[in-house]
């Protein structure tokens, strides 16, 4: 991959480079937005040459990502549609939505996530047209100082809205539920549809998934019943630190009568505490509208690179 640098200190500091075009055009116009907004922070005078590296590597990860969707797309294994306005508008497909719900705590959501679907969209084992994102927004007494609801939600819009509005969706469902009560929520949307649902998760949450799988498809199935949607449900793994025994929590998911999907690659990236406790801003994609609510930790120099060495 031919490269591109910039100087910074007298230091090179090296960023991939995109390509001319893509060959879908909904993935050509996500690609020309998000090389924008690594240009802008490559010309920035906020960013040191520790910023540009980390977003160097982010901006490999999605060119990646973006090739293999492209890809897929030709390939005709994944059409495209306009999600900017859903669920109030609904494209379906002689009545069927081929839909992934991603919910976790999103403390904040982050480049990583963002990667992991469009990881997950592009994957020949997925067969989802886009990912929904939802923040959790029940109490968790394991989380005491987790961020509000409501400010949680709106740090993963910022990063979504009018950028991969044919992929990717930040939905408000998660207010006060957790994920049994935001899928019903997603699955009472969509009366008189075919819905054909993937859940996305890390493997690090696949133990409480199993373990309470049989509850939760009694309360999906009969939402399902009641809202006249032909519920199909899967659950799409993605590899992330310290890989669970799988086995037995694979069994409990099979015997649901549910597809377990699991990607084999590892997700290594850094996580949402690398923000919260490193002052890790690197983490998040900075659009325009986080960097407008951000100015002030750029010109006071209050962020910090999760790679560098400092403390």
């Amino acid at each position: 991959m031919a490269l591109n640098n910039r100087e910074d200190e007298g230091i090179s500091i090296v960023r991939p480079k995109w390509p001319a075009k893509f060959a879908n055009q909904s993935v050509d116009c996500l690609g020309r937005k998000l090389k924008r907004i690594f240009d802008q922070n490559a010309s920035s005078d906020y960013f040191t040459s520790d910023e540009i590296r980390d977003y160097s590597y982010y901006e490999r990860l999605l060119i990646q990502e973006l090739e293999g969707l492209d890809q897929k797309i030709s390939k005709g294994k994944l059409k495209p549609s306009y999600i900017a306005e859903y669920p109030r508008v609904i494209h379906a497909d002689e009545g069927k939505i081929r839909a992934c719900i991603y919910i976790g705590s999103f403390d904040p959501f982050q480049l990583t996530h963002l990667t992991v679907a469009l990881r997950f969209l592009a994957s020949d084992l997925s067969n989802s047209d886009f990912v929904v994102i939802v923040p959790e927004g029940s109490p968790d007494t394991a989380k005491p100082l987790k961020t509000d609801y409501a400010f949680r939600y709106s740090i993963a819009k910022m990063q979504i809205e009018g950028i991969f509005d044919s992929f990717i969706k930040a939905l408000d469902l998660g207010m006060q539920a957790d994920t049994i009560e935001i899928i019903r929520r997603f699955i009472a949307m969509h009366s008189g549809y075919t819905l054909e649902l993937t859940h996305l998760i890390g493997s690090d949450a696949l133990p409480i998934a199993a373990s309470l799988i049989s509850e939760d498809m009694r309360i999906w199935r009969k939402e399902a019943q009641q809202s006249k949607v032909d519920y199909q449900h899967s659950i799409y793994v993605v590899q992330r630190g310290d890989i669970p025994e799988m086995h037995s929590y694979l069994k409990a998911l099979k015997e649901e009568d549910i597809q377990i999907i699991i990607d084999p690659f590892s997700v290594e990236a850094p996580s949402s505490s690398d923000f919260r406790t490193k002052q890790a801003y690197t983490i998040v994609l900075p659009t325009a509208s986080i960097r407008e609510r951000m100015e002030i930790i750029f010109r006071y120099h209050l962020h910090k690179s999760w790679s560098s060495d400092r403390q």
